[in-house]
């Protein structure tokens, strides 16, 4: 199981129902994920007394679970709602050739969405840093765009993002910060296999941690609140946004 995979999405173009349902993998072998049930090399189950249930299941708003585990929604700002949608012209043509391996073609169309704020054009960028697709692998960009879609509620982003900082791909070791958004992740998932084992990821990060430091990553955890950017409005782009490279 992917990770990736796990993702519902409603009402998206066809490249972004795509990315939920077969993930990246399907494109490129590998991930930023091990496959569910991996271990963390050399960490140990952390003792009774320091794991706490720490998670914010509670504290975060209700709402169906295909919501809770999206990446793109209405943004809505003084009762006005904002949509990505309007923006999003030629990707399905994009996505094709992304899947067929045709990296110059499709890459650059998703990059303009990111560099606007889309979050699943976002996290798609992560993917293509990370496996080097059409740009050189870049492995400090690649969790730079990961992260930009978490902060953004986008959940496919949480578990790349947390294990790029556990093993420290792109950047310094920081267990904390895994920690972090391991735990955001599995607050967002129904009881069930699929937050068993992303659960099990983040309690083998917090078995690597002092209690000190474990309390102070739950409580960045609990405080966590999305902040989705708003999409602009179409007529703000330069005229040329939607050409094909």
């Amino acid at each position: 199981m992917k990770f990736t995979r796990i993702i519902t999405f409603t009402s998206f173009p066809m490249w972004l129902a795509a990315v939920a349902f077969m993930g990246v993998a399907s494109a490129q072998e590998g991930t930023p994920l091990p496959p569910a049930g991996e271990p963390a090399a050399t960490t140990q189950p952390a003792p009774p007394s320091v794991i706490k249930d720490p998670s914010i299941a509670a504290a975060t708003p209700a709402m169906p679970a295909d919501e809770r585990l999206a990446c793109k929604r209405v943004v809505v700002v003084e009762d006005i709602p904002y949509k990505w949608d309007p923006l999003e012209k030629g990707t399905d043509a994009a996505w094709t050739s992304y899947m067929n391996g045709e990296f110059p073609k499709s890459v650059p169309v998703f990059a303009k969405l990111a560099a606007l704020g889309h979050p699943v054009a976002e996290w798609l960028m992560g993917n293509v840093y990370f496996f080097g697709q059409g740009v050189p692998l870049d492995y400090r960009t690649a969790l730079m765009w990961f992260e930009k879609a978490a902060n953004q509620g986008c959940f496919a982003a949480y578990a790349p993002t947390a294990q790029m900082y556990e093993r420290g791909d792109g950047t310094a070791v920081d267990l904390g910060k895994a920690y972090l958004w391991y735990n955001i992740a599995v607050a967002q998932l129904p009881q069930g296999k699929q937050r068993r084992e992303m659960a099990e990821l983040r309690d083998n990060v917090a078995a690597q941690l002092t209690t000190a430091q474990l309390e102070a990553a739950q409580k960045r955890s609990l405080q966590f609140k999305a902040d989705p950017i708003v999409p602009p409005d179409i007529s703000e782009l330069p005229d040329d946004f939607f050409k094909q490279p």
